[in-house]
């Protein structure tokens, strides 16, 4: 193989002018990141992740880093894509590319990320004097306020914000960071923030502590969590705390580079403290990450790809900006918003149109033909916070990302057992969003498709996704007949829950030395113990799962049962009362004396098992 089909063109073409220039070098070692969605816990799933991409990178880039080394070429290894940036030559390139464990070489260049549509600044007083001083525009529009008097705001979730930095101590944000200790008015930027430039940022005097050159950060960081305590609410998800990290510097719109965005997206997967990656923690990783940027050229895609992909393996919500190169259709066209593990969100206004600058799918640049955005939100004349303390109203899909990355901790907050289930939680977004008429038509879909590539699923609803989300509900009742207690226990899905309960159990708890002699289940009998399972693989929404067992020896004691699923945590049933003598008296129940309930059928017989 000629080792110019490695190099891409554009690179080869510079180097006929340029003496050397920065390159991403990808190799062919793949980490197998599958097993991960079997993990339950966030922070074990993280672990398994980064443990697999450090190990594959560790066993595969070591012939590469000594041919590097030798050659006296600057370069910075990555774990996240198996992956490294180097400065070098057309001849380091060379001797590079003849490597056979080398599968690509990619051209970098600064990048400059999407500017705001629109910026109009203004002081906090000029902005507290607007009609929406209670909740934002687009805050009050997707019912956030409704979800908050539910008693979910946030509360134990924590966004990470990727961006060109954040002014922490922000009136709105300051204390919702977590790194600030509001008691003892100290701050801790370990583990919470990160500048991707280093000792390189002319912005930052300090890039140890938290700063943003621009406005921008600070602005999609105040829509996620913001909120002063006087008035201004601006944020999606004020119980929520934040996290940043800086990957782009300029002060005008944002320049990154690769490099500089994989440093920011490794951390979120595993943050460290100040300069110190050997300290790398998976379980203080936040549960979603806002994406207000893109990558516009020289941005390896195949590489950010995998960094994606990982993201997504590691239970990290990805909320991504779809762009504002609208309107015309397949605009959706760079990373990260074209990728399938993105939750790419494009724009319309406090009226329910769609933005004439939002980005529209469907993706080609890949050949995929993806349907994109996935949802739309608010993203026109948005208030939130800005520099010096101020706010600012900026138009964007910018704007409208963290809106849904504030949902999603919304949403986490209502059910802590969503945290880590990255498709359902954007099932659950997307199958209550609400279906936007715009009258256009993209890669052949209408506003009568959904989702289609204008608005996606439609414009997102806060209030529908967290009070749909599975939610199971648990009627025991049972009968006696001598000693043996016959026991039925009836577990309903509502019939508009966004999405299907997976992995039910149903758990009871016997009275010492009772049995189960007999249940609807093809399980062989087990011996007598204190605690029996019994397990479905799904149930739909407006399903019913009736579980019939016959107890033997429960005496008068109570049979105590709960109910469980993948994505919904426990609730128990009322107590059953064992025999309390012979000829049988109804035992107490929520579903009361046996009756028509115990006749029903057991819906599923096939997927119950018993453990």
């Amino acid at each position: 193989m000629d080792w110019r089909a490695k190099v891409d063109q554009p690179l080869l073409e510079a180097l006929q002018t340029l003496t050397q220039t920065e390159f991403m070098v990808q190799l062919d070692a793949r980490a197998d990141l599958t097993p991960a969605a079997t993990i339950d816990d966030k922070a074990a799933k993280g672990r398994y992740v980064v443990t697999a991409l450090q190990q594959v990178a560790a066993e595969s880039q070591g012939p590469l880093r000594a041919l590097l080394d030798a050659r006296g070429v600057s370069y910075r290894a990555f774990w996240i894509s198996n992956s490294i940036a180097v400065t070098g030559s057309i001849t380091d390139i060379e001797a590079i590319a003849r490597l056979e464990s080398v599968t690509q070489i990619h051209w970098l260049q600064p990048i400059p990320a999407p500017a705001p549509v629109t910026v109009e600044p203004r002081s906090a007083t000029a902005a507290k004097a607007v009609s929406h001083k209670a909740a934002e525009a687009g805050v009050s529009l997707v019912r956030a306020p409704e979800v908050w008097a539910a008693g979910f705001n946030g509360q134990g979730i924590v966004v990470g914000d990727h961006d060109i930095g954040v002014e922490w101590t922000h009136p709105a944000l300051q204390d919702k960071y977590r790194g600030w200790d509001a008691q003892s008015r100290t701050a801790s930027h370990d583990y919470n923030w990160r500048n991707a430039f280093g000792a390189t940022d002319l912005f930052c005097s300090d890039p140890g502590v938290p700063c943003d050159s621009n406005g921008h950060g600070t602005h999609t960081t105040g829509t996620m969590v913001g909120d002063d305590g006087n008035g201004m609410q601006i944020g999606m998800a004020p119980g929520a705390q934040w996290i940043g990290c800086r990957s782009l510097l300029d002060p005008v719109v944002g320049l990154g580079t690769v490099p500089t965005y994989m440093d920011c997206m490794e951390w979120m997967i595993a943050p460290y403290p100040i300069d110190d990656p050997d300290g790398a923690d998976p379980a203080m990783a936040p549960h979603v990450v806002n994406n207000s940027w893109g990558c516009l050229e020289g941005c390896a895609p195949p590489v950010l790809d995998d960094v994606n992909q990982a993201t997504k393996a590691a239970g990290i919500v990805q909320v991504v900006s779809a762009g504002n190169d609208g309107s015309e259709c397949s605009t959706i066209a760079f990373p990260l918003a074209v990728y399938e593990e993105s939750f790419t969100v494009g724009a319309s206004d406090v009226d329910d149109n769609m933005a004439s600058f939002s980005s529209r799918g469907p993706v080609l640049t890949d050949l995929s033909m993806r349907t994109k955005p996935n949802v739309t939100a608010p993203g026109v004349s948005t208030v939130s916070a800005y520099l010096d303390g101020e706010y600012a109203s900026l138009s964007g899909t910018s704007m409208s990302g963290p809106h849904v990355a504030g949902l999603v901790a919304l949403l986490l907050s209502s059910e802590t057992k969503l945290i880590g289930r990255v498709d359902d939680v954007r099932a659950i977004i997307e199958n209550t969003a609400v279906p936007l008429a715009h009258g256009e038509t993209c890669g052949g879909t209408s506003d009568a498709d959904i989702p289609n590539n204008t608005s996606g699923f439609g414009r997102i609803d806060a209030y529908e996704a967290v009070t749909r989300r599975p939610i199971l509900d648990i009627a025991t009742a049972g009968n006696t007949s001598g000693d043996a207690l016959e026991f039925t226990a009836t577990i309903t899905l509502p019939d508009d829950a966004a999405i299907a309960a997976t992995g039910l159990v149903l758990s009871l708890d016997l009275p010492d030395g009772a049995t189960v002699s007999q249940a609807e289940s093809a399980a062989t009998q087990p011996a007598t113990k204190a605690a029996e399972q019994y397990t479905l693989d799904s149930l739909q929404p407006g399903g019913t799962w009736v579980v019939k067992l016959t107890i033997t020896g429960a005496g008068s004691s109570p049979v105590l049962s709960t109910v469980e699923a993948d994505q919904v945590s426990a609730k128990a049933g009322d107590p059953v009362n064992g025999a309390a003598s012979a000829g049988g008296s109804p035992p107490t129940g929520s579903g009361g004396a046996w009756g028509l309930g115990a006749l029903l059928l057991l819906i599923g017989v096939a997927g119950l098992r018993r453990r």
